[in-house]
């Protein structure tokens, strides 16, 4: 196997390993939110308001629909391990442009921890293609 492939398999690896990392990070980090809570007294004119500050875990902040975004998250980049792994170097490169954009798209939420891991198999996906590039040329 030429050099290239191996390098290139590698940095696709090393993304996926990124992206399931940054996925437990956020399922098992707890997240900070505050509130304000209003006390009214009868007989008293106005009302009392509190800010109060909470830890909540990533479930219980988003529900089931968040843990199902982390999967799809994670599982975007196992595609993407599966692709270099069976040859299909224009479809990992198809997959690592959405990654990029799905990152920037998300990227107020979780997508700020996935963006090196796209840009790490975007890199991936382009040194296995110019691999096949310079194949074919021959």
């Amino acid at each position: 196997m030429e050099k290239r492939i191996c390098v290139g398999k590698l940095v696709v690896a090393t993304a996926a390993a990124w992206a399931v990392s940054a996925s437990c990070y956020i399922l098992f980090s707890p997240i900070k939110g505050q509130g304000v809570a209003f006390h009214r007294t009868f007989g008293e004119p106005g009302s009392a308001g509190e800010i109060f500050t909470t830890e909540q875990s990533w479930y219980e902040a988003q529900g089931p629909w968040g843990i199902f975004v982390l999967v799809v998250f994670a599982g975007l980049y196992l595609l993407g391990v599966r692709l270099a792994w069976r040859s299909g170097y224009v479809a990992l490169a198809i997959l690592s442009v959405a990654a990029i954009i799905l990152s920037i798209i998300t990227g107020f939420s979780v997508g700020r921890l996935y963006l090196p891991g796209a840009v790490a198999l975007f890199i991936g996906a382009m040194i296995l293609l110019s691999s096949r590039l310079t194949v074919w040329r021959l």
